[in-house]
């Protein structure tokens, strides 16, 4: 019974450390779940537009296409400052398109951005 006892308490005293990471060939859920997401990024692009002037008061388009042979996967703006309001962002084709309103008494910029995929 003493060596049974004694088997139990070795493997309750097992850390997080002796888990499936530290054998060979075997990869822990979430680091498969990590090595997939990385993955998943690194086969989409992120391209950006040029910046475009949003006079006061105003609302303006701004656009950027993916390469050719590459479709939007999704996409979104910048803007230079607090007092620009989205009004849209969507695809449309190859591109992404967004719509900023400028409520500021001075000129601001929008700029879009993509993220593109081979389909």
């Amino acid at each position: 019974m003493t060596a049974l006892a004694a088997l139990a308490i070795g493997t309750a005293t097992a850390t997080a450390e002796d888990g499936p990471k530290n054998k060979p060939g075997i990869v822990a859920p979430s680091q498969q779940k990590a090595e997939k997401d990385a993955d998943s990024l690194a086969a989409h692009n992120q391209f950006f537009g040029d910046f475009v002037t949003v006079e006061p008061n105003t609302n303006r388009a701004a656009t950027v296409t993916c390469p050719a042979g590459q479709v939007p996967t999704g996409g979104g703006g910048t803007t230079s400052a607090i007092r620009v309001f989205f009004t849209d962002s969507f695809a449309s084709g190859r591109s992404w398109v967004i719509r900023g309103t400028n409520t500021n008494s001075v000129n601001e910029s929008i700029r879009a951005f993509v993220i593109c995929t081979t389909p």
